[in-house]
């Protein structure tokens, strides 16, 4: 289903460790039916620092170095994004 949020290894093992509850993306996926709440967009400096736990990291670093490898690219602390939480673990 095209619909749902497509996530890495890295995120999934974290979602199958009930850890991650929330994930940050540029566009909103209002279609997935896992997702309850979407935020408006906000600052990655505010994600990484305020919700690393939430999105599955240890410390606002490994955030910043997951971000990183996903992108290919540093991902500064202005650029925007939707937060989308919700229960990720197991099917819909």
């Amino acid at each position: 289903m095209s619909d749902l949020i497509p996530f890495n290894t890295w995120s999934q093992e974290r979602i199958d460790r009930m850890m991650k509850i929330c994930t940050s993306r540029h566009k909103r996926y209002t279609k997935d039916p896992r997702v309850y709440y979407i935020t408006s967009k906000l600052p990655w400096w505010l994600i990484r620092f305020y919700l690393f736990e939430a999105e599955g990291a240890t410390s606002p670093a490994e955030l910043q170095a997951v971000i990183e490898d996903i992108y290919k690219r540093v991902v500064p602390d202005d650029e925007m994004f939707y937060v989308h939480f919700g229960n990720y673990k197991g099917g819909v």
